[in-house]
């Protein structure tokens, strides 16, 4: 059995529970049962569509120290083989004493980390980002000066947590006239940018200098923008809207290119082969997005940070045009991303967990 220690609200987004979500699902496929502890109840109802149980701390994801005491008691309850934990406020003396916690019980702590901050205590550290492999030198020197023991460490896109969906995806093939564009701005999209990138191709339309292709957007389960995009594309035809999709994957192999906030979803776009442009909004997508870009899969067009939503959904729409009309670029790009990412990321994670309580 496996305990998750993971959080998503509107505020920090869907993706560390869905990353998780999809290593749950890989473990129960082969008969391992999952709990998932969340600090508030935003995605009970998903955890539980998912056939996973449930534990709602009642706590603030950002301070985890108090919830120690209610952390303990689930792990002497549950005694599972691993507890992954899956959040960027966690401190060395939080993961230390579940570490301890968790020898005590015969289990294993796994941390997903993202952002090198410190020498996680942990027995496995999970990094399946495109520029994971190359810090494998910076994680030995992290745990050397931090005298601690260096964990199992998962390095690179080969260990990207991706649905079932994403496994076994045949070659792509290109069209040259680009007929769909996907548009993924995240579970939450606090910075709006899915409305600002609508309002862009109204105006791009009105003077004449869009694609003759229909616009996917896919509108996250906590985008607070529902209506005033709804009001904004109606009677636009190249606009159509897509709420709680339930096959990612096939979306994204309709599409023939696609818009995306950089984060997991770039790995699902490889796994699917889908040309892409991306753009940053938080510290922990820097790396990603600057990788991705540097080893020419897909184009970096900024951070919202650093210029207005408005000024960024520009650069992409200009972007995503350019990419449209090269069709070279785009084959010489899906061969690329098709062969950084397989799908089966999550079974490896499962595996490994397996392999080192044995």
């Amino acid at each position: 059995m496996l305990l998750f220690r993971v959080d998503g609200n509107p505020d920090i987004g869907a993706g560390h529970v869905m990353r998780c979500m999809s290593i749950a699902d890989t473990a129960l496929e082969e008969g391992k049962k999952s709990i998932f502890i969340t600090a508030s109840t935003d995605f009970e109802n998903v955890i539980t569509q998912h056939g996973h149980e449930s534990q709602i701390l009642d706590t603030n994801y950002t301070d985890l120290l108090p919830e120690l005491g209610q952390i303990r008691r689930l792990i002497e309850t549950y005694n599972p083989d691993a507890l992954i934990v899956d959040s960027y406020y966690v401190t060395y003396d939080y993961l230390a004493f579940l570490q301890q916690f968790c020898h005590e019980m015969g289990s294993k702590l796994v941390y997903m980390d993202d952002v090198l901050a410190f020498a996680y205590p942990c027995d496995i550290l999970v990094n399946y980002n495109i520029y994971g492999p190359e810090k494998e030198t910076d994680y030995n020197r992290l745990y050397s000066a931090g005298k601690l023991n260096l964990p199992m460490l998962l390095l690179g896109p080969k260990y990207a947590p991706l649905r079932s969906e994403f496994r076994n995806i045949p070659k792509r093939k290109l069209r040259e006239n680009v007929q769909n564009i996907l548009v993924s701005t995240g579970g939450a999209d606090p910075e709006h940018m899915s409305l600002k990138i609508v309002e862009t191709i109204k105006e791009y339309e009105k003077k004449e200098q869009i694609l003759d292709a229909c616009f996917q957007f896919v509108i996250g389960a906590m985008n607070e923008d529902k209506e005033k995009i709804e009001e904004a594309s109606e009677g636009v035809s190249r606009i159509e809207l897509h709420y709680n999709i339930s096959n990612m994957s096939e979306l994204m192999r309709f599409c023939d290119i696609a818009i995306s906030a950089a984060g997991s979803t770039l790995y699902e776009l490889c796994a699917t082969q889908t040309p892409s442009n991306t753009y940053i909004l938080a510290d922990n997508q820097i790396l990603g997005a600057e990788n991705f870009e540097r080893h020419g899969l897909i184009k970096n067009c900024g951070d919202v940070r650093d210029s207005s939503p408005k000024e960024l959904s520009e650069k992409l729409l200009e972007e995503t045009i350019k990419l449209a009309k090269d069709y070279r670029e785009r084959k010489q790009t899906a061969i690329r991303m098709g062969e950084i990412v397989d799908g089966y990321g999550a079974k490896r994670i499962v595996n490994e967990v397996k392999a080192a309580i044995n």
